[in-house]
């Protein structure tokens, strides 16, 4: 069962505007796929499921390591180049550029969607909207950062503890979003502004989240800035 609830839609110029937010599940790890795969029935064990699932992964590796894209039933997988080139005899420069995994899903994963049962909930807390980011360096809104610098963010529901590491603003790296990197030394927390210092960061794009907790402290609940944030 999928649950939703109902925000404010920060970006729409429709101010009666509203967006569906799915609130926080049970995540599924490997763990539990591998326990999925060998559950009754299937003929499986355990050490047969990890050894499918390691050699499904390094398949797919060797493949898009190759520069290939790897299309399947689950998912569709490509690499890509980013940044910007001076011109038609520019060379990639990895000071300049970086390749980088895309990921959609496939048909099978597609189908699915649209058979998942959802379910309407009310949310005991409103879940933070991030509307602006300032650099504190060079006073620059929604466009870049500077690592080991300042910075400013603007929006609604925004406090949070800042002794509960769950909790914060943090920068979520736009080519591996595993990497979630905590601000650091808050000089102001309010419901509408947050002052911070931003630590090193490696040059990337960034989407600012910030996480806090609803009143029973069972559920994170993110806001996210809809703008990249690129650091140098």
């Amino acid at each position: 069962m999928l649950n939703y609830a109902l925000v404010e839609n920060a970006l729409a110029l429709n101010p009666n505007g509203y967006v569906a937010i799915v609130s926080s599940n049970e995540i599924k790890d490997l763990n539990a796929v591998i326990d999925y795969m060998v559950s009754e029935g299937t003929g499986l064990t355990r050490p047969q499921a990890l050894a499918y699932f390691e050699k499904l992964t390094q398949t797919i590796e060797f493949f898009v390591g190759q520069g290939f894209r790897v299309v399947t039933p689950l998912m569709r997988i490509r690499p890509v180049v980013r940044g910007v080139f001076t011109g038609p005899d520019d060379f990639f420069d990895p000071s300049r550029h970086k390749i980088c995994i895309r990921t959609a899903t496939g048909l099978r994963l597609s189908e699915t969607a649209s058979k998942i049962a959802h379910n309407k909930v009310e949310i005991s807390q409103p879940i933070p909207i991030v509307r602006v980011y300032i650099d504190g360096m060079n006073k620059k809104v929604n466009i870049s950062a500077v690592s080991d610098g300042s910075g400013v963010i603007k929006g609604k529901w925004l406090r949070f503890d800042p002794e509960d590491s769950r909790q914060g603003v943090f920068f979520v790296s736009e080519s591996d979003p595993s990497i979630e990197i905590p601000m650091t030394g808050y000089t102001e927390i309010m419901p509408s502004k947050v002052h911070f210092r931003v630590p090193a960061l490696p040059a990337d794009d960034y989407r600012i989240v910030v996480k806090t907790v609803s009143r029973d402290g069972n559920d994170i609940l993110e806001g996210k800035l809809r703008y990249r944030i690129h650091v140098e």
